[in-house]
């Protein structure tokens, strides 16, 4: 096999996977202390409370990590089950938050960038069901947060105009689920390119705009400071782009020219995902989603029309 080659930015981003593998994989065995927590309250009678709060968020962390190890590795055939089992247990950490807290109008748990992207890890995967409803409650959260607040409070937040702002467009258009969200400031011009040309069949105007998205994405993958809130921080949103990998699969999707980007950041990630086999998730995520089925089967049942 060739060996897949990487953009030269994520140097020091798989130096920090391996860094903190060997901190909380090989020191703490961080993985199985998660699996257990959540284990036991699976095992627990009633509605499901959740486990101790950084728990799927952990699990997700873990196995996402995993799968930019190795595919910096280039160990490809071993990057579906880890990548299959991080995405969903990102997803399954947005539903949960986002079914649970739209009733109210006293609260917004789910933090602006980060939420659209644990929202379309399975339409970057190709999982459509599971993409379809991700996208449905991300546009209600969105549409709850312009509800609750003023534009000088969305402007820093939802209403950005970055990746969140990119993503409902996207996947309001890919799933036909309607939206009337609006960020408070404009959407940036690199996104607002790729939104009108990301069904384009014109590959030059199509590889342009993937590629200005995809420096605007390596610009703002820093870790986020107190005074300057960064959209890609973690390691793992460094490592694959998913709002850029959604873009190809949704091509895919609906039978486009799969062009190449001739951008790295996007092309080697992409080159794995799009030939990677559908992986089963892991057996806790489906006992959690059933769990989560029988609590709330309304919201596994959603109806796109507001």
């Amino acid at each position: 096999m060739t060996k897949l080659k990487w953009h030269p930015s994520l140097k020091k981003t798989f130096k920090g996977c391996e860094v903190w593998w060997q901190s909380n994989m090989v020191k703490r065995d961080e993985r199985n202390t998660r699996l257990a927590e959540l284990t036991d309250t699976l095992s627990q009678e009633g509605r499901f409370r959740g486990a101790n709060l950084s728990t799927l968020m952990t699990l997700a962390q873990n196995y996402c990590i995993e799968a930019c190890l190795l595919g910096q590795k280039n160990e490809v055939a071993a990057v579906a089950q880890p990548l299959w089992f991080g995405v969903r247990f990102r997803a399954l950490d947005f539903i949960i938050p986002a079914t649970r807290a739209l009733p109210s109008m006293h609260s917004q748990p789910l933090l602006p960038f980060k939420s659209s992207l644990m929202a379309v890890g399975p339409t970057m995967l190709s999982d459509w069901a599971l993409g379809r409803q991700c996208a449905y409650y991300l546009i209600q959260v969105a549409h709850k947060d312009m509800r609750m607040n003023v534009p000088a409070i969305r402007k820093e937040g939802w209403g950005k105009g970055t990746n969140d702002a990119f993503l409902i467009g996207l996947l309001s258009r890919a799933y036909g689920i309607p939206t009337h969200y609006e960020p408070a400031k404009p959407m940036i011009d690199v996104y607002r390119r790729l939104l009108d040309v990301w069904q384009s069949i014109d590959q030059e105007a199509f590889r342009v705009a993937m590629a200005e998205a995809a420096d605007f994405h390596i610009s703002r993958s820093k870790g986020s400071t107190d005074r300057i809130w960064y959209e890609f921080e973690s390691y793992y949103d460094s490592v694959y782009p998913s709002e850029l990998l959604a873009v190809q699969a949704l091509r895919r999707r609906v039978g486009l020219p799969e062009f190449e980007t001739g951008h790295l950041l996007i092309d080697t990630p992409w080159s794995i995902i799009r030939d990677m086999p559908a992986c089963e998730p892991h057996p806790l995520a489906i006992s959690l989603e059933q769990r989560l089925r029988k609590d709330d089967p309304e919201c596994w049942a959603v109806d796109s029309d507001e």
